[in-house]
């Protein structure tokens, strides 16, 4: 049976299945009981047992916070807002598609608007005014379109979207 396993197996896994002769292994004591203790070793080895000393520390799934707080309702119809020049839509659960992203190991915040429909250099330019980001920071990306603040703009853009009436 040792010749139809291969080799690429590890050697704790091909001890388990490796028929031991007991005529051929007595007359080498020293070998028995190195396939022994490899045996006895594997089998009480538990993978589970074993913690990686590089994980790290996670939030579990059920701690994790998955909704956010609501968001008040739009001040404004949509008519109203036609004379900006562009309408930042809401999602379908009523939130403002505003994200938070994070990069580069978790050192850099980058902040995402989506959903925004018409003018997007004009809500560039107000962002730029109203919150006082630098011009280099602000960008619309060519793929996606979305809006990108780099920097913890969150709570800032998402106040003026909220005064704007969006």
């Amino acid at each position: 049976m040792s010749y139809l396993m291969p080799r690429a197996l590890p050697l704790r896994s091909a001890s388990l299945y490796r028929p031991t002769v007991q005529t051929q292994i007595n007359a080498f004591p020293s070998r028995t009981s190195f396939l022994s203790t490899l045996q006895a070793a594997s089998i009480s080895t538990k993978p589970s047992s074993r913690q990686n000393p590089n994980q790290k520390l996670k939030i579990p799934p059920h701690l994790r916070q998955l909704s956010r707080a609501p968001v008040p309702p739009p001040t404004k119809t949509p008519e109203e807002l036609v004379s900006l020049g562009y309408i930042v839509r809401r999602t379908p659960s009523v939130q403002l598609p505003i994200y938070r992203r994070w990069q580069s190991g978790g050192t850099r915040q980058v902040v995402l608007i989506k959903k925004v429909d018409g003018d997007r250099v004009r809500l560039l330019e107000d962002l730029v005014g109203g919150l006082g980001v630098a011009r280099e920071d602000v960008r619309i990306n060519p793929t996606t379109q979305h809006i990108e603040l780099k920097g913890d703009y969150f709570d800032k853009a998402r106040g003026w979207l909220l005064e704007r009436g969006f």
